[in-house]
């Protein structure tokens, strides 16, 4: 069977959509004739913690884990933190911040280039070498944020002179929380040239959806792919709910919008109202939770974030899933990777995008669900109202969704290692 040696800084009991992609390269590959191997780190500064992804890892594969070095506990040191408290999901996104945290912050822009896990080069390249130097792999696949992996990982494909895949699942420069950066010109000058060197320096780069992809190929001649995230299969079947429950699942962030969803509820007749039931798994910008709370007839209810399969089962009794715009230079080009969780559960989607975006895109084609622009609050208090109305009569297209499965998307990535190698 051909290797592949797979570089990821998040491994499982980290948890998070990014873990789950190439957890789910790792499983599949196998059924296309490519063994993967895992280089990683021991301790991953990681803001949310899944231990039930450690029963997905197939025994087969080889885990390598290396030290590190990163400066999270002297921010917590500085901002007063604990040591043991888990690392903030948005630390570039807050907008309350205290004089330690704003200095913490321009430390990271400035002196973190291109982010604060730049620390791991040294260490994956040592044993990146041992590694292949043993296992004789066949090519690397390096998967990020965070875009460090690929610096140091461009370097172990050099020396090693083995086919590269550079795999982004989110875009580099123009990254939503590069934006809140306060870096200096010459900081971004330098982290635009890492990108620059990576993605020349690629034999083939892989992302996660087309308008990324088409972001990428303006930057490079080099082949440029989709593999989505893929959704595999789950018990999706319906638990009987007394209110038509409309669920989000994952982070809600300030760069997120709700308010439009919130809008259309509250133009919908009352006693519709009383029957919704508005719920959120994961964690919710204050902001957004004051406004929901304010709501008077729709009852709201808040849970923490969970392992993948506890959360799959709460979803069950979900009516309709809410999939926010993120408010980005690039919203267009953004894939959520929680949209494949939602065409996984088999219930309607709601989502707020822009036309023509990728989202918008995916839900047409698989007829799965609306986009709506942020100004189409009519049309979403009309989709509302048909969901609820009609929420036994829909069913899922699995012709349409084939595009979208994980099996389909492995299958593509297993064609892109065999030519590489040939």
């Amino acid at each position: 069977m051909k290797k592949v040696l797979i570089v990821t800084y998040y491994w499982p009991p980290a948890g998070g959509p990014g873990v789950q992609r190439v957890l789910n390269m790792v499983k599949h590959l196998p059924e296309y004739g490519w063994q993967p191997m895992v280089l990683t780190v021991e301790k991953p500064s990681a803001p949310a913690i899944d231990p039930s992804l450690l029963n997905y890892i197939p025994k087969e594969c080889k885990v390598y884990k290396t030290r590190t070095s990163e400066p999270f506990e002297a921010y917590k040191k500085l901002t007063g933190k604990k040591s043991g408290e888990a690392l903030p999901k948005n630390i570039t996104l807050d907008t309350h911040l205290s004089f330690s945290e704003k200095l913490s912050r321009w430390i990271r822009a400035n002196l973190f280039i291109p982010d604060a896990r730049k620390g791991w080069k040294r260490f994956l390249v040592r044993e990146g070498m041992k590694i292949i130097k043993s296992e004789k792999p066949d090519l690397i696949l390096s998967t990020s944020p965070p875009h460090s992996v690929q610096v140091a990982a461009m370097k172990l494909a050099k020396k090693s002179e083995l086919p590269w895949v550079v795999d982004l699942r989110d875009p580099w420069t123009e990254a939503y929380w590069e934006s809140a950066m306060p870096k200096t010109q010459s900081s971004e000058n330098k982290n635009k040239r890492f990108e620059r060197d990576v993605l020349n320096t690629a034999d083939q780069v892989t992302t996660v959806g087309e308008g990324v992809a088409k972001l990428l190929r303006g930057k490079t001649t080099k082949p440029v792919s989709v593999i989505y995230n893929g959704y595999r299969k789950v018990d999706n079947g319906m638990i009987k709910s007394d209110y038509f429950e409309i669920l989000h699942l994952g982070n809600l962030s300030t760069m997120q919008s709700i308010e439009e969803l919130l809008l259309a509820i509250e133009m919908l007749d009352k006693e519709i109202q009383k029957n919704i039931k508005l719920r959120f798994i994961g964690s919710l910008a204050s902001e957004h939770k004051e406004r929901i709370d304010h709501m008077e007839f729709v009852l709201k209810e808040y849970l923490p974030f969970m392992p993948y399969e506890n959360m799959i089962k709460e979803a069950k009794s979900a009516s309709l899933l809410f999939l926010p715009r993120l408010n980005s230079t690039y919203s267009k080009s953004l894939i959520s990777a929680k949209i494949f969780d939602y065409l996984a559960l088999g219930r309607p989607i709601f989502a707020i995008a822009d036309k023509d975006s990728d989202v918008s895109g995916i839900l047409k084609h698989s007829e799965s669900g609306l986009a709506f622009e942020s100004y189409e609050i009519n049309k979403m208090v009309n989709y509302l109202k048909n969901c609820y109305d009609h929420l036994k009569d829909y069913s899922i297209n699995t012709t349409k969704l084939k595009t979208y499965s994980l099996e389909e998307n492995i299958s593509s990535l297993s064609d892109i290692f065999n030519r590489l190698i040939s």
